[in-house]
């Protein structure tokens, strides 16, 4: 009897039956219009028993499409027995996507020495860090003039894709994924904002707050604040220097400039607004900051802390250079770079991002660490 294919994955009497008829460990591959289909079976027997009759049985099957020359989805299915026939399976399916996920899993448990894995210190793809000993064994290897041919095989063989020196390499080959990944959120980011139902809280500041990196690197985190408090800004840039700069966000679709008749340019009525905003943050956090001393040394405190910013500098995020996804009046005008400098450059201590400026940063930030 042959296995035949059914798109709908429904269990029949004779496709039951040829499951109970399989033997063991063997490997049977159907063929079907677009590709094929390749399934085992596994025995099960429940606790403590010993296997002199079927006691349940495991089918894992792989279905293979030729256009696509990979395999699109596995499927587990695990038949009980009652009354000496197969019931209905519990089924699991596994699409593409996790298929990659689970073969990485896979490979990683049967090559790994298991016991020197610390816990909380090794995780795959998107967030790969090493254990203390594999990243030893590492070093090591880089530092030896044999270790670095081996490196230099990887690399010839297509392993590592980079330019740089030896000792350069295992740190190209370990970082790789977390470039394309950052270059995954800039693009998903892009696709948020084209969206009209995109939310400034909910949408634009949850990202932000994941991805404080796309605001620059002299950024380390980003934290919001409740909203409505006084004084209080959409969210607080920490720096790398330990102080703080604040953030007001604002949707992408708000108008930036407009010209009058005469060709004179000036800012929107929601950017002056918005402007208006943030320097009221930043006046409070001005003239509200005093100078902290450390209880025991007497040194200046040199760390902003929680709601004591020095001097911060305010970003403004706001609108689109464009007019395509811009709320635009008859007077509105594209707001070009050298546009906004023009009219913003009496604004001190205050920066006014467009979205499009953002995601360029971004990018650049990105094709640096490459080039």
């Amino acid at each position: 009897m042959d296995d035949v294919f059914d798109p709908k994955n429904e269990v029949k009497t004779d496709e039951k039956v040829f499951i109970a008829m399989r033997k063991e460990g063997k490997i049977y591959v159907s063929d079907f219009p677009n590709g094929k289909v390749l399934s085992t079976i596994t025995d099960t027997a429940k606790e403590n028993e010993k296997v002199i009759y079927l006691t349940s049985r495991t089918q894992i099957k792989a279905t293979y499409i030729s256009a696509k020359d990979q395999i699109v989805e596995l499927k587990i299915q695990k038949f009980d027995v009652k009354g000496g026939e197969l019931q209905q399976p519990v089924e699991i399916r596994i699409d593409t996507g996790n298929l990659a996920t689970l073969t990485n899993f896979l490979q990683f448990l049967l090559s790994a020495n298991l016991a020197s894995v610390s816990a909380g210190r090794l995780s795959f793809e998107k967030n790969l860090s090493l254990d203390p000993e594999l990243e030893s064994k590492l070093h090591a290897l880089a530092q030896d003039e044999e270790g670095k041919k081996q490196i230099v095989k990887l690399y010839e063989e297509g392993y590592l894709t980079s330019g740089l020196d030896i000792p350069e390499l295992i740190k190209s080959g370990l970082t790789k994924n977390k470039i394309e990944e950052k270059r995954k959120s800039i693009s998903d980011f892009r696709e948020m904002l084209s969206r009209p139902e995109v939310k400034e809280v909910t949408d634009i500041q949850n990202f932000l707050k994941e991805h404080p990196w796309m605001l620059g690197p002299e950024y380390k985190s980003l934290d919001f604040r409740t909203a409505g408090f006084a004084g209080n800004p959409d969210g607080r840039l920490l720096r790398i220097d330990g102080l703080s700069d604040i953030l007001e966000v604002k949707l992408p679709s708000e108008e930036l400039l407009r010209a009058d008749e005469r060709g004179r340019q000036y800012i929107s009525p929601k950017l002056a607004e918005s402007l208006g905003q943030l320097s009221g943050y930043l006046e409070f956090y001005y003239s509200e900051y005093s100078h902290e001393r450390d209880d025991t040394t007497g040194d200046e405190v040199l760390e902003d802390r929680l709601g004591k910013y020095y001097k911060p500098r305010g970003i403004l995020l706001i609108g689109r250079r464009g007019l395509e996804t811009v709320n635009t009046m008859a007077q509105t005008i594209p707001a070009k770079p050298k546009y906004l400098r023009r009219l913003l450059s009496y604004f001190h201590w205050i920066e006014v991002l467009t979205y499009d400026d953002l995601l360029e940063r971004a990018e650049n930030g990105l094709d640096n660490l490459t080039a």
